[in-house]
């Protein structure tokens, strides 16, 4: 009861911390499938051929499910850091927000291009191979955000102050502790990113 009043009073405090990412993740969206529809015809013609190689080597290649775990370890952990070491700096907030975008754009591209260049096929790729891991990644690329985000703007407004001279450790210890936690979650999404959605499409595509 504990930890849930302290998770609601969490998002009751950085309400519009969460509105700004979402918009900032929803924004960098929007930038990935504008980006694929206004792509010239050589661009799309080398996606197109770059996509069609790779679900060939699914088909014709048994799948590596540890690579994969390792590679989404790999594509993540740096941008966890990242954005944790952000927060422990005064001027965090705004690349903090950036990733948040590119996040967003990463996401939106991959969709809007898989569908326009496979089709009904590609809705179905979309579904079973990139939102499952996607549903874990972006919540917990949302928390890590704003919590960085709240630290940092602590961090800048105490500063001032000099509130945190005696207390500086421990909180970078229980900020620290948080991204531990996200990075736990996160291995929910690793393990299906790996080991769940690359069967589910090589059991599609063929």
């Amino acid at each position: 009861m504990r930890s849930l009043n302290i998770i609601n009073k969490h998002f009751e405090n950085n309400f519009w911390l969460y509105i700004i990412s979402i918009f900032c993740m929803f924004l960098g969206i929007v930038l990935g499938i504008y980006t694929v529809k206004y792509m010239g015809p050589v661009e799309k013609e080398q996606l197109t051929l770059y996509l069609s190689k790779f679900t060939n080597s699914i088909t014709q290649k048994n799948i590596n499910y540890k690579d994969i775990f390792f590679q989404s370890i790999r594509n993540n952990l740096p941008i966890i850091i990242g954005i944790w070491f952000l927060g422990l700096t005064m001027i965090g907030t705004p690349l903090i927000l950036i990733i948040d975008i590119i996040k967003g754009y990463t996401l939106g591209f991959t969709i809007s291009f898989i569908i326009k260049g496979v089709g009904v096929k590609g809705i179905w790729i979309t579904l079973l191979g990139i939102l499952p891991q996607n549903i874990i990644y972006l919540p917990c690329m949302m928390f890590a955000s704003v919590s960085a985000m709240e630290f940092s703007l602590a961090f800048f407004k105490n500063n001032m102050y000099k509130h945190w001279a005696t207390s500086i450790f421990a909180r970078i210890a229980t900020y620290s502790l948080i991204f531990v936690g996200i990075f736990i979650c996160m291995c929910l999404g690793f393990v299906l990113e790996a080991y769940i959605t690359p069967y589910l499409i090589k059991m599609l595509i063929h």
